[in-house]
């Protein structure tokens, strides 16, 4: 494919969007794609090409962080670009540049997809500097419409989160959003690939003692980012030894400095202003912990290259992280600065096997974020759609009737009329000489619903297995088909060995064993899975493994689990567990029989006389004598010791009475 991206902002700026693209650019190149970058630069009227990247020319404005506002009218560019035969156009502004490539798009009859990067209405401080309520309600709601235009003025909207997604439907988007979080290059970030001199180098900076932790923040130096809940956190550290390092610029930058100089915090805080792109994961591999009061992300990039660097993340409560943050697994929420402060004290404390299994398990938790990943899903929006593309009508005439709206539609010089309802028409906000995109047509028709269906369930199943039971009840959940239509796609994949309920029993079957669950156990699963009872039993019979095997293996995982008890409450316990698992009384009391206790029964000497020491110390504070005595005998022998023993480990007790 020859695929241009649009873009305000390009390297060698260093911000979210300028990664995002640069990795898209970088990864697509690989994939064997022909990309060209269209942006801008700091220039009245000259354009700038240098190999596949076109710079037009505009306006710096700096305190929107060196935003370049560009001119949306270039004619003469739309010549060359027009040369260039572009099966796509991928923006990733809605603004200048952004408006330049809905115009392209347009006039050069190309698909265009669109990635919404930012939350426009966390921005609107910019355009409200005096903190009128009225000009902010104004601002979003021009935000509001402002994004419905650009959204429905594209083939597919791509968005980095969840939550971006819920607001651009809040917005009232009707076109299709694809959720596909932006990737980075894990293996970048990735500890095992640290420059040890340069991180040395780093700490060495930032003016960091051996026994002092430093706890990083990337981006931009800005109002939204929320540094002044950072600064002010740092700045009720006395005697604690953490040093925050701040890397980044912005408009905001000499009032933090400023903020950190009132505060008395200079000596807790480092301002290390911009650092080189190629440099930045050194700084995440010589910090501590990276932290971050920003509440204005789509996604929340910093925090993955954070996390694949092995460094554990401080993130201010966000709807958009919570399914990439997991309280203290490999990160922490705070709400205010005081939490925020605990916080870090509490992880700082942590011991040094508790840290390394956080550090680990971040690196794990953003695998799903791998840069691969990211770019096979946007190529598959891009072929999407361009498909649908080709298979667009033409709103030629719109005629208005009483309870309904009549289309005059064509398509490859072709012409056909379609009749929607009213709420239809408005709802999708169809206009004259509009594009309708291949499934509103579908829709409108009310002729591929099946079809539709069917891909939803091949999709399911290239993700996973099912039952027959499963996909009668994936396909109720996911569409309004009749029961012929759902009839009919069951029996297709059927017939094309895509379900499979013997295949699948065996499967589960083969999983289950090579776990060593129970007979009972597998069963039950497989009844859950909506397996027949029939097929079920067929291939029980003929795969399932030894249970008394399966039992032995099982037992003795218990038993390595099971410290500080005697034997006979080690064997209750293990017992119980067995016949818990699903194992039969007769193949668990086998189990146990074949598991050796010789050296437990030697340490219990020892374990009684610890124990009759702990439950002496616990009761003679309150009882006496024979009193005592008993209280000592009862509370072991509760234990599973036996009696004999109790009464040694007594008489080598010293008593008071005596």
């Amino acid at each position: 494919m020859r695929v241009a991206l649009f873009t305000d902002t390009y390297l060698p700026d260093i911000n979210g969007v300028v990664s995002s693209v640069e990795l898209l650019r970088k990864k697509l190149v690989d994939h064997g794609h022909d990309v060209y970058v269209i942006s801008t630069y700091p220039a009245l009227f000259k354009v700038k090409q240098e190999g596949n990247v076109i710079l037009l020319p505009g306006i710096e404005l700096k305190n929107l962080y060196g935003y370049k506002a560009a001119s949306p009218i270039h004619y003469l560019m739309l010549e060359e670009l027009r040369k260039m035969n572009f099966d796509i156009i991928h923006a990733h502004t809605e603004f200048g540049i952004g408006i330049f490539a809905n115009i392209v798009a347009k006039q050069l009859h190309i698909p265009l997809v669109r990635t919404y990067h930012t939350t426009y209405e966390d921005y609107t401080h910019y355009a409200n500097p005096l903190d009128l309520e009225m000009v902010e309600s104004l601002a979003k709601k021009a935000v509001s419409s402002l994004s419905k235009i650009y959204g429905d003025h594209c083939m597919c909207l791509i968005s980095p989160s969840k939550k971006t997604a819920v607001m651009l439907k809040r917005y009232g988007i009707k076109t299709p959003i694809k959720i596909i979080p932006t990737g980075i290059e894990i293996d970048r970030f990735n500890p095992k690939y640290e420059n040890h001199d340069l991180t040395i180098k780093i700490r060495q900076e930032c003016n960091l003692k051996d026994h002092e932790k430093m706890v990083l923040f990337v981006g931009r130096i800005a109002e939204e980012k929320s540094i002044s809940m950072l600064i002010k956190t740092f700045a009720k550290f006395t005697d604690e030894p953490y040093k925050l390092i701040i890397i980044g610029s912005g408009p905001q930058e000499d009032e933090y400095h400023k903020l950190a100089k009132k505060l008395k915090a200079e000596d807790k805080i480092v301002f290390l202003g911009k650092r080189p792109f190629s440099e930045v994961a050194s700084y995440y591999h010589a910090a501590d912990a990276f932290v971050s009061a920003s509440t204005t992300e789509t996604q929340g990039m910093t925090y993955i290259e954070a996390l694949s660097s092995k460094t554990v993340v401080f993130a201010r409560y966000d709807e958009v992280l919570t399914d990439l943050i997991e309280e203290g697994k490999n990160g922490f929420f705070f709400n205010n600065e005081d939490e925020l402060k605990d916080k870090i004290i509490a992880f700082f404390n942590l011991d040094e096997e508790k840290i390394k299994k956080m550090q680990d398990y971040a690196l794990e938790s953003v695998k799903q974020y791998d840069a691969n990943l990211f770019v096979e899903k946007v190529i598959d929006v891009y072929q999407d759609v361009i498909t649908r593309y080709e298979d667009c009508y033409k709103v030629k005439r719109i005629a208005l009737k009483n309870d309904y709206v009549q289309l005059t539609l064509t398509s490859n010089d072709e012409e056909e009329t379609l009749l929607v309802s009213l709420d239809s028409f408005y709802e999708r906000g169809i206009r004259k000489d509009d594009y309708l995109k291949a499934e509103m047509y579908d829709e409108l028709k009310k002729e591929e619903k099946e079809t539709i269906a069917y891909r939803i369930c091949l999709r399911a199943i290239a993700n996973k297995d099912y039952t027959v039971k499963q996909m009668y009840d994936y396909i109720a959940k996911k569409s309004d088909i009749d029961i012929a239509q759902t009839n009919a796609i069951i029996n297709k994949l059927i017939e094309r060995g895509l379900l499979d309920d013997r295949k699948y029993a065996r499967d589960k079957i083969d999983s289950l064993n090579a776990a060593f669950r129970s007979k009972r156990n597998i069963y039950d699963r497989l009844r859950k899975d909506g397996v027949p009872m029939g097929i079920i039993d067929e291939t029980l019979e003929n795969n399932i493994d030894d249970e008394k095997k399966k039992a032995y293996h099982i037992a003795v995982k218990f038993k390595a689990s099971i410290h500080n008890k005697t034997v006979k409450v080690a064997k209750d316990t293990i017992l119980r567990k067995l016949m818990n698992a699903g194992f039969g009384y007769s193949d668990a009391s086998e189990a146990l029989g074949l598991l050796d206790f010789t050296e437990q029964e030697f340490d219990e000497e020892d374990l009684l006389r610890r124990e009759s020491l702990k439950v002496k110390k616990h009761y003679e504070h309150k009882y006496h004598g024979t009193e005592l005595r008993n209280r000592i005998y009862h509370a072991l022998a509760s234990k599973g010791f036996r009696s004999e023993m109790i009464y040694a480990a007594l008489n080598e007790m010293e008593w008071d009475d005596e």
